[in-house]
């Protein structure tokens, strides 16, 4: 009786046990299944990528504690950085990719991507962005992701998505010190002119301006009497919005009148010809608060103020268009570009860490800005930064869904930028990406013509009138016309592939 009670005792006990195990057996498949999905490996992973600038001590010490350990904990990887300089950040990103150092993720600005795709460096990133990016896609308009697919791939993400129309196109001043000499804006070159004199009068130690690898097309707006948009980063070609058709830019009147500014700023002083070309000079300037105006970026008012106020409590900056009634176009509505190299050891693991930077509010504040109440806290929906010290480039990041405007920027700044689409176009040239490979001998040969002989009159350290003819001569040997025939053909196919232009 007592066996055959016990007999039916273990049946039920049996029967549960096995339910109990097959739960916990279902479980575990559930939660691997989850992970699988959310693409978290059962063996941790360490991240390595390429930043440009200096590490800061706290972001050391946040990288290798605070968030670190989030990230082991909700994507089982580390992040590992390498800090490059600026002024060497293109030249040693560059060898990195060519010789396949094992690196995950690397940033730079979008015109380099066509580039680095042509020559094999990264990778295509449509299946990992499909799996593993649902939040990059949530939070990155569509039309965005279009300015880096090339032959029907995508090959970066486009992680800044913000306010955009005129990029680069904007002058960024020292409006305190424009104030302190009687002036309220700028609107033209005159007025640059009149504040460089009316500082250096009081002052001689301030430079006016040393960005000239750049900065041409400010000048666009008042010499120009047509709207150009820059079609490549080496400022040789652009199109006219008006018309949609290409600009022989070199070959132009246009050229001629810019390059007889940049002469006379070095002549007046304005551009130090002692320091023309050294961009680290220009950024120690800049850090120490001495440089007048440099080129904008719709936003840099606002990035640069940290810096600005750390070597003067007082600075205030703010950003102007010459001829500020003409039209602003969009030609990139990111310049930021996120590339996984082609021989990345963990591309799962650098699309996955992408996706958590944008998959909250929480978790863009803690990257960008660090711990709440340690490095930062919030006052009045604003951010008020309680270190110098930068952790992640905000704005690398920048988005609309989670954006908080820093609480020493004003008001009027932060306008400027949040409405400074308003009215703007889209540029004929957005999505437009020049394939240099069929001409990549000459395209090689006529850069190296360009940086030698045009560089220096786009700085104004020599005179358009003394070198332009032997310039131009040997530019069209190296195979200008030919690099000149293969982008026009490119365009226009790109052209006939467009709806109707509505601009």
């Amino acid at each position: 009786m007592a066996n055959r009670a016990f007999r039916l005792f273990a049946v039920p006990v049996l029967l549960v046990f096995c339910m109990l195990i097959g739960a916990c057996k279902d479980a575990q498949e559930a939660s691997s299944t989850g992970k699988a999905a959310a693409g978290v490996t059962e063996n941790p992973v360490t991240l390595k990528m390429i930043m440009p600038g200096d590490e800061s001590p706290r972001m050391r010490e946040f990288v290798d504690n605070e968030l670190n350990e989030r990230l082991m904990k909700e994507l089982n990887l580390k992040l590992e950085l390498t800090y490059i300089p600026w002024p060497d950040y293109q030249s040693k990103l560059e060898l990195a990719l060519a010789t396949g150092e094992d690196y995950d993720l690397v940033w730079y600005g979008t015109p380099f991507v066509s580039d680095y795709k042509a020559k094999g460096y990264i990778q295509p990133l449509d299946e990992l962005l499909q799996k593993y990016g649902p939040d990059l896609t949530a939070n990155i308009p569509a039309d965005n992701f279009k300015l880096d697919r090339i032959d029907g791939k995508l090959w970066a993400i486009p992680s800044q998505a913000f306010t955009s129309a005129g990029k680069f196109t904007s002058v960024m001043v020292r409006q305190d010190l424009l104030e302190s000499v009687g002036m309220k804006d700028i609107r033209t070159i005159a007025d640059l002119e009149t504040f460089y004199a009316r500082i250096h009068a009081v002052d001689p130690s301030y430079y006016g301006y040393l960005e000239t690898d750049r900065g041409q097309d400010i000048l666009w707006r008042e010499l120009s009497d047509e709207p150009l948009t820059f079609l490549d980063e080496n400022q040789m070609f652009a199109v006219n919005e008006n018309t949609g058709e290409l600009v022989d830019y070199l070959e132009s009147d246009l050229y001629e009148r810019v390059a007889e500014v940049r002469k006379r700023w070095v002549d007046m002083g304005l551009i130090d010809k002692s320091l023309v070309g050294n961009l680290a000079a220009n950024i120690d300037q800049e850090n120490a608060g001495k440089l007048l105006f440099r080129v904008g970026a719709v936003s840099r008012a606002m990035e640069n103020l940290q810096t600005a106020q750390h070597a003067d409590a007082s600075a205030k900056l703010r950003e102007y268009y010459l001829s500020p009634d003409k039209p602003k176009y969009i030609a990139a509505p990111s310049n930021e570009a996120y590339m996984i190299p082609a021989k990345a050891p963990h591309p799962e693991g650098a699309m996955r860490f992408m996706n958590w930077i944008l998959q909250s509010q929480e978790h863009y504040d803690f990257i960008i800005y660090g711990v709440e109440g340690k490095d930062y806290r919030i006052e009045n929906g604003k951010v008020r930064l309680l270190t110098n010290d930068q952790l992640m480039y905000e704005w690398m990041w920048r988005n609309k869904n989670y954006f908080m405007a820093p609480a020493n920027v004003e008001d009027s700044v932060v306008q400027d930028m949040m409405h400074n689409d308003d009215n703007a176009q889209i540029s004929r040239i957005f999505g437009f990406h020049f394939n240099q490979e069929p001409v990549k001998n000459e395209y090689a040969k006529v850069l190296a013509v360009y940086n030698e002989k045009f560089v220096p009159i786009n700085m104004g350290i020599v005179g358009y009138d003394k070198q332009y003819a032997g310039a131009m001569a040997a530019l069209k040997k190296a195979g200008f016309d030919k690099v000149w025939a293969e982008l026009q053909r490119q365009y226009a196919a790109f052209r006939s592939g467009q709806p109707p232009f509505a601009g």
